[in-house]
């Protein structure tokens, strides 16, 4: 399996391909500067389908490049937290601020059944998913975006990442009270931060759990919040892997730009390569 960590801003996007080939897309940031969007540059490398689009919070960072993603390539599927509907995100999105052109497109796509109209692949060879959400509830449970991410689990043999959106500490400990998601903890090898690495997203209870992590990655760009100090949180709960000839144990976008693994799926460790972007 290759993991690709994009470099897109204070969002988020990652790439997999799995070893029969398929696509599969976790949030679909951009990049201002670079004028990177994810629909572009799948086009550009001859990518012409996703197998599927998880998209794991409900903010504009998330899914920025949407509408560029709809223009380019065709979706069988869009996974996002089941519980929350059209109508529903967009009343949320209107009661914090207004709905980007990312989250609009992405109601768009919900509203109209975004599945490319082709049977739905099961098969996607070395790699398997898992989700887990938080039910929308405005009076007795959470009705915040955040913690309402889609909590995402990417499997490749003895490799295990976590996607888990912006959860914040409240969601987290919410998952733990399920016996299942504790059980999806202990096999992590690569964490990807909640929140882009801010405070509010850490949950050292969480990070106990997962005692086989390689490494951490940050998803932001340049820091912008006193409460994205957390390097060395996360720093003490991984083991470290090679990466351009220096042990680390937490990368980050904005030092490393976008990443590329190669995860072989019996195990042996992690391979990195590194690539520009």
């Amino acid at each position: 399996m290759i993991l690709e960590v994009i470099n897109v801003d204070h969002g988020a996007c990652a790439l997999i391909t799995t070893s029969n080939g398929s696509q599969l897309m976790i949030d679909c940031g951009h990049h201002v500067e670079r004028r990177w969007w994810p629909g572009s540059a799948l086009a550009m490398a001859n990518i012409r389908w996703l197998d599927r689009l998880f998209i794991t919070n409900f903010d504009e960072d998330h899914a920025s490049g949407m509408a560029n993603l709809q223009a380019n390539v065709g979706v069988s599927a869009l996974v996002t937290n089941p519980t929350i509907g059209v109508a529903t995100l967009r009343d949320i999105k209107s009661k914090g601020g207004g709905i980007g052109p990312g989250i609009s497109a992405l109601a768009d796509s919900m509203e109209h059944v975004f599945t490319g109209g082709t049977p739905l692949p099961t098969d996607f060879g070395d790699t398997s998913f898992s989700v887990y959400y938080h039910p929308y509830n405005a009076l007795t449970g959470f009705s915040d975006t955040n913690n309402l991410s889609l909590v995402v689990f990417v499997t490749c043999g003895r490799h295990k990442i976590i996607f888990p959106g912006d959860l914040e500490k409240p969601g987290w400990k919410a998952h733990l009270r399920n016996p299942d998601f504790v059980r999806e903890l202990w096999g992590v090898t690569l964490f990807i931060a909640s929140h882009h690495g801010r405070e509010n997203g850490y949950c050292e209870d969480v990070m106990d759990l997962c005692p086989n992590i390689n490494a951490v990655i940050f998803s932001d760009k340049k820091k912008g919040y006193q409460t994205q100090e957390t390097v060395e949180l996360y720093r003490r709960h991984a083991q470290g892997l090679h990466y351009d000839g220096q042990l680390r144990r937490v990368l980050t976008t904005r030092r490393d730009k976008s990443m590329r693994f190669a995860l072989d799926p019996m195990g042996g460790g992690l391979i990195s390569l590194r690539h520009a972007a």
